[in-house]
Protein backbone atom coordinates (compact mmCIF):
# COMPACT_ATOMS: atom_id res chain seq x y z
CA UNK A 1 0.00 0.00 0.00
CA UNK A 2 1.40 3.38 -1.00
CA UNK A 3 2.13 6.03 1.57
CA UNK A 4 2.16 9.76 0.89
CA UNK A 5 5.83 9.71 -0.20
CA UNK A 6 5.23 7.16 -2.97
CA UNK A 7 3.04 9.65 -4.80
CA UNK A 8 5.94 12.12 -5.08
CA UNK A 9 7.41 10.08 -7.94
CA UNK A 10 4.64 11.53 -10.11
CA UNK A 11 5.68 15.16 -10.31
CA UNK A 12 2.31 16.27 -11.63
CA UNK A 13 0.19 14.53 -9.01
CA UNK A 14 -2.61 16.82 -7.80
CA UNK A 15 -2.17 16.70 -4.01
CA UNK A 16 -5.19 18.94 -3.45
CA UNK A 17 -7.29 15.78 -3.85
CA UNK A 18 -5.88 14.26 -0.69
CA UNK A 19 -7.30 14.96 2.73
CA UNK A 20 -5.29 16.81 5.36
CA UNK A 21 -3.74 14.51 7.96
CA UNK A 22 -4.04 15.53 11.59
CA UNK A 23 -0.87 15.27 13.68
CA UNK A 24 -0.64 14.16 17.26
CA UNK A 25 0.91 16.57 19.77
CA UNK A 26 4.03 14.42 19.80
CA UNK A 27 4.33 14.55 16.00
CA UNK A 28 3.93 18.33 16.07
CA UNK A 29 6.74 18.70 18.61
CA UNK A 30 9.01 16.41 16.60
CA UNK A 31 8.34 18.36 13.40
CA UNK A 32 9.08 21.71 15.05
CA UNK A 33 12.40 20.34 16.30
CA UNK A 34 13.32 18.64 13.04
CA UNK A 35 14.70 21.65 11.19
CA UNK A 36 16.91 22.56 14.11
CA UNK A 37 18.25 19.01 14.21
CA UNK A 38 19.23 19.10 10.55
CA UNK A 39 21.79 21.88 10.85
CA UNK A 40 22.64 23.81 7.70
CA UNK A 41 23.40 27.34 6.57
CA UNK A 42 20.39 29.61 6.16
CA UNK A 43 19.11 29.58 2.60
CA UNK A 44 16.00 31.38 1.40
CA UNK A 45 15.67 29.00 -1.54
CA UNK A 46 15.86 26.00 0.75
CA UNK A 47 13.63 27.75 3.26
CA UNK A 48 10.92 28.11 0.64
CA UNK A 49 11.22 24.55 -0.61
CA UNK A 50 11.39 23.09 2.88
CA UNK A 51 8.32 25.06 3.83
CA UNK A 52 6.45 23.63 0.89
CA UNK A 53 7.73 20.09 1.33
CA UNK A 54 7.06 20.06 5.05
CA UNK A 55 3.61 21.51 4.57
CA UNK A 56 2.59 19.47 1.56
CA UNK A 57 4.23 16.18 2.45
CA UNK A 58 4.10 16.01 6.22
CA UNK A 59 0.73 17.61 6.89
CA UNK A 60 -0.70 18.21 3.40
CA UNK A 61 -1.28 21.91 4.08
CA UNK A 62 -3.41 23.17 1.20
CA UNK A 63 -1.82 26.54 0.44
CA UNK A 64 -1.27 27.72 -3.12
CA UNK A 65 2.44 28.05 -2.39
CA UNK A 66 2.73 24.46 -1.17
CA UNK A 67 0.84 23.10 -4.15
CA UNK A 68 3.00 25.16 -6.50
CA UNK A 69 6.18 23.79 -4.97
CA UNK A 70 4.89 20.23 -5.06
CA UNK A 71 4.96 20.51 -8.84
CA UNK A 72 8.70 21.25 -8.62
CA UNK A 73 9.58 17.86 -7.12
CA UNK A 74 11.83 16.00 -9.55
CA UNK A 75 12.94 12.89 -7.72
CA UNK A 76 12.65 11.09 -4.39
CA UNK A 77 15.22 8.64 -2.99
CA UNK A 78 14.11 6.51 -0.06
CA UNK A 79 16.88 5.20 2.20
CA UNK A 80 14.52 3.12 4.32
CA UNK A 81 12.88 5.20 7.00
CA UNK A 82 13.91 8.55 5.51
CA UNK A 83 13.45 10.29 2.17
CA UNK A 84 15.47 12.84 0.18
CA UNK A 85 13.45 15.02 -2.18
CA UNK A 86 15.11 16.69 -5.17
CA UNK A 87 13.25 19.89 -5.99
CA UNK A 88 13.52 22.35 -8.85
CA UNK A 89 14.26 25.61 -7.03
CA UNK A 90 14.57 27.65 -10.25
CA UNK A 91 11.17 29.25 -9.71
CA UNK A 92 11.08 28.97 -5.93
CA UNK A 93 12.75 32.33 -5.37
CA UNK A 94 10.41 34.05 -7.82
CA UNK A 95 7.43 32.47 -6.10
CA UNK A 96 8.70 33.55 -2.69
CA UNK A 97 9.54 37.13 -3.69
CA UNK A 98 6.22 37.56 -5.49
CA UNK A 99 4.37 36.30 -2.42
CA UNK A 100 6.29 38.76 -0.24
CA UNK A 101 6.03 41.66 -2.71
CA UNK A 102 5.68 44.95 -0.88
CA UNK A 103 6.73 43.40 2.41
CA UNK A 104 10.52 43.03 2.32
CA UNK A 105 13.04 45.86 1.91
CA UNK A 106 16.72 46.48 2.54
CA UNK A 107 18.04 48.85 5.22
CA UNK A 108 17.93 51.76 2.75
CA UNK A 109 14.24 51.25 1.99
CA UNK A 110 14.71 49.61 -1.40
CA UNK A 111 12.26 46.82 -2.13
CA UNK A 112 13.97 43.43 -2.37
CA UNK A 113 13.17 41.63 -5.61
CA UNK A 114 15.97 39.05 -5.47
CA UNK A 115 17.12 36.97 -2.53
CA UNK A 116 20.70 36.64 -3.75
CA UNK A 117 23.02 37.64 -0.94
CA UNK A 118 20.31 37.42 1.73
CA UNK A 119 21.75 35.19 4.45
CA UNK A 120 19.25 35.80 7.24
CA UNK A 121 15.85 37.32 7.89
CA UNK A 122 17.73 39.97 9.89
CA UNK A 123 18.79 41.41 6.49
CA UNK A 124 15.14 42.28 5.82
CA UNK A 125 13.07 45.31 6.80
CA UNK A 126 9.39 46.09 6.51
CA UNK A 127 7.90 49.02 4.60
CA UNK A 128 8.27 51.24 7.68
CA UNK A 129 12.00 50.55 7.92
CA UNK A 130 11.70 48.23 10.92
CA UNK A 131 14.03 45.25 10.83
CA UNK A 132 12.36 41.86 10.98
CA UNK A 133 13.02 39.75 14.02
CA UNK A 134 12.09 36.10 14.54
CA UNK A 135 8.59 36.85 15.75
CA UNK A 136 7.71 39.30 12.99
CA UNK A 137 9.17 37.22 10.13
CA UNK A 138 7.25 34.15 11.30
CA UNK A 139 4.06 36.24 11.44
CA UNK A 140 4.71 37.50 7.90
CA UNK A 141 5.23 33.98 6.56
CA UNK A 142 2.07 32.79 8.30
CA UNK A 143 0.03 35.76 7.06
CA UNK A 144 1.15 35.04 3.50
CA UNK A 145 0.27 31.36 3.79
CA UNK A 146 3.88 30.18 3.40
CA UNK A 147 3.92 28.25 6.66
CA UNK A 148 1.58 27.38 9.48
CA UNK A 149 1.89 26.64 13.19
CA UNK A 150 3.32 23.19 12.52
CA UNK A 151 6.29 24.25 10.41
CA UNK A 152 7.23 27.70 11.71
CA UNK A 153 10.48 26.24 13.07
CA UNK A 154 12.03 26.59 9.59
CA UNK A 155 12.55 30.28 10.28
CA UNK A 156 14.50 29.59 13.43
CA UNK A 157 17.70 28.54 11.67
CA UNK A 158 18.62 32.24 11.73
CA UNK A 159 22.15 33.44 11.12
CA UNK A 160 24.89 30.78 10.90
CA UNK A 161 27.21 30.43 13.87
CA UNK A 162 30.80 31.54 13.57
CA UNK A 163 32.80 28.75 11.99
CA UNK A 164 35.60 27.13 13.92
CA UNK A 165 34.30 28.29 17.28
CA UNK A 166 33.09 25.82 19.91
CA UNK A 167 29.80 27.27 21.18
CA UNK A 168 28.48 27.06 24.69
CA UNK A 169 25.60 24.75 25.52
CA UNK A 170 22.21 26.39 25.17
CA UNK A 171 19.50 27.17 22.66
CA UNK A 172 18.48 23.53 22.55
CA UNK A 173 22.00 22.12 22.12
CA UNK A 174 24.27 20.39 24.62
CA UNK A 175 27.89 20.77 23.52
CA UNK A 176 30.65 18.18 23.98
CA UNK A 177 34.34 18.24 23.08
CA UNK A 178 34.59 14.48 23.51
CA UNK A 179 32.91 12.05 21.13
CA UNK A 180 33.08 9.37 23.82
CA UNK A 181 31.26 11.57 26.34
CA UNK A 182 28.45 12.34 23.91
CA UNK A 183 28.28 8.69 22.90
CA UNK A 184 27.72 7.63 26.50
CA UNK A 185 24.53 9.73 26.54
CA UNK A 186 22.97 8.30 23.39
CA UNK A 187 20.49 5.52 22.70
CA UNK A 188 22.61 4.23 19.83
CA UNK A 189 26.25 3.59 19.00
CA UNK A 190 27.77 6.75 17.57
CA UNK A 191 29.54 6.26 14.24
CA UNK A 192 32.70 8.09 13.20
CA UNK A 193 34.74 8.27 9.99
CA UNK A 194 38.03 6.39 9.78
CA UNK A 195 39.06 8.74 6.97
CA UNK A 196 39.00 12.52 6.72
CA UNK A 197 41.00 14.50 4.15
CA UNK A 198 44.28 16.02 5.27
CA UNK A 199 43.83 19.13 7.40
CA UNK A 200 40.44 18.17 8.77
CA UNK A 201 40.09 17.60 12.52
CA UNK A 202 37.25 16.93 14.93
CA UNK A 203 36.08 20.19 16.52
CA UNK A 204 33.10 19.39 18.76
CA UNK A 205 29.83 17.48 18.85
CA UNK A 206 26.42 17.99 20.35
CA UNK A 207 23.04 16.55 21.19
CA UNK A 208 19.64 18.23 21.42
CA UNK A 209 17.73 19.20 24.53
CA UNK A 210 14.00 19.62 24.99
CA UNK A 211 12.11 22.39 26.71
CA UNK A 212 12.86 20.68 30.01
CA UNK A 213 16.61 20.91 29.37
CA UNK A 214 17.01 17.13 29.15
CA UNK A 215 19.09 15.91 26.23
CA UNK A 216 17.49 13.43 23.86
CA UNK A 217 19.49 10.27 23.29
CA UNK A 218 18.17 9.91 19.74
CA UNK A 219 20.22 12.55 17.90
CA UNK A 220 23.85 13.64 17.52
CA UNK A 221 25.92 15.95 15.33
CA UNK A 222 29.70 15.76 14.86
CA UNK A 223 31.49 18.87 13.60
CA UNK A 224 34.87 18.83 11.82
CA UNK A 225 36.93 21.87 10.84
CA UNK A 226 39.81 22.54 8.43
CA UNK A 227 40.61 26.11 9.47
CA UNK A 228 38.10 27.63 7.06
CA UNK A 229 34.97 25.54 6.73
CA UNK A 230 32.98 23.07 8.80
CA UNK A 231 31.80 19.56 7.91
CA UNK A 232 28.84 17.92 9.66
CA UNK A 233 27.87 14.34 10.40
CA UNK A 234 24.24 14.04 11.54
CA UNK A 235 23.18 10.82 13.22
CA UNK A 236 19.93 9.57 14.71
CA UNK A 237 18.53 6.31 15.92
CA UNK A 238 16.05 4.83 13.44
CA UNK A 239 12.46 4.61 14.65
CA UNK A 240 9.05 5.96 13.67
CA UNK A 241 9.58 9.12 15.76
CA UNK A 242 12.83 10.12 14.04
CA UNK A 243 11.97 9.55 10.37
CA UNK A 244 12.15 12.68 8.20
CA UNK A 245 12.22 14.11 4.70
CA UNK A 246 15.11 16.27 3.45
CA UNK A 247 14.97 18.67 0.50
CA UNK A 248 17.74 19.75 -1.88
CA UNK A 249 18.15 21.45 -5.24
CA UNK A 250 21.17 19.29 -6.08
CA UNK A 251 20.81 16.23 -8.29
CA UNK A 252 20.04 13.26 -6.06
CA UNK A 253 20.90 9.72 -7.14
CA UNK A 254 20.46 6.38 -5.45
CA UNK A 255 23.67 4.54 -4.66
CA UNK A 256 25.26 2.50 -1.90
CA UNK A 257 27.42 3.32 1.11
CA UNK A 258 28.82 0.44 3.14
CA UNK A 259 26.41 -1.83 1.30
CA UNK A 260 23.36 0.24 2.27
CA UNK A 261 21.01 2.25 0.05
CA UNK A 262 22.12 5.88 0.00
CA UNK A 263 20.82 9.19 -1.33
CA UNK A 264 23.84 10.88 -2.90
CA UNK A 265 24.29 14.47 -4.06
CA UNK A 266 27.34 16.67 -4.54
CA UNK A 267 27.39 17.99 -0.97
CA UNK A 268 25.33 15.44 0.95
CA UNK A 269 25.20 11.68 1.47
CA UNK A 270 22.51 10.03 3.59
CA UNK A 271 22.06 6.34 4.40
CA UNK A 272 20.88 4.01 7.18
CA UNK A 273 23.24 1.50 8.76
CA UNK A 274 23.03 -0.73 11.84
CA UNK A 275 19.87 0.97 13.07
CA UNK A 276 21.33 4.45 12.67
CA UNK A 277 20.58 7.14 10.08
CA UNK A 278 23.80 8.89 8.99
CA UNK A 279 23.87 12.11 6.98
CA UNK A 280 27.14 13.73 5.85
CA UNK A 281 26.76 17.42 5.02
CA UNK A 282 29.76 19.14 3.45
CA UNK A 283 28.25 22.63 3.51
CA UNK A 284 30.60 25.10 1.83
CA UNK A 285 33.68 22.88 2.21
CA UNK A 286 35.58 21.20 -0.62
CA UNK A 287 34.62 17.71 0.56
CA UNK A 288 32.39 16.82 -2.37
CA UNK A 289 31.87 14.11 -4.95
CA UNK A 290 34.24 11.14 -4.71
CA UNK A 291 35.99 12.54 -1.63
CA UNK A 292 32.66 12.80 0.18
CA UNK A 293 31.86 9.21 -0.75
CA UNK A 294 35.27 8.09 0.51
CA UNK A 295 34.51 9.68 3.88
CA UNK A 296 31.07 8.09 3.91
CA UNK A 297 32.35 4.61 3.17
CA UNK A 298 34.86 4.94 6.03
CA UNK A 299 32.15 5.56 8.63
CA UNK A 300 32.06 2.72 11.16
Amino acid sequence: MKNEYDYLNDVRTDFSKYETMELTDKERREMKNEFKKRKAHFSWRKCSALAACAAAIAIAAQTGFAQNMMERIINVVQTGHNDVVQTDYSEAEETLTQTLKGCIFDKDGNEITSLDGITSYTDLYDASGVRYDEKSIIKLFKDKGLVNDDVDAIIRVGTPKEKGVIPESGNGEEIFTSIEELGSRLNFTLKTPEYMPEGWDFLYCYGFTGDDGVMSGNYAVLVYYDGNEEFYIHERVINDDTRYTASTDETVTEGTVNGCTAAISEHDVMWEQDGVSVDLVSGESDITGDVLLKVANSVR
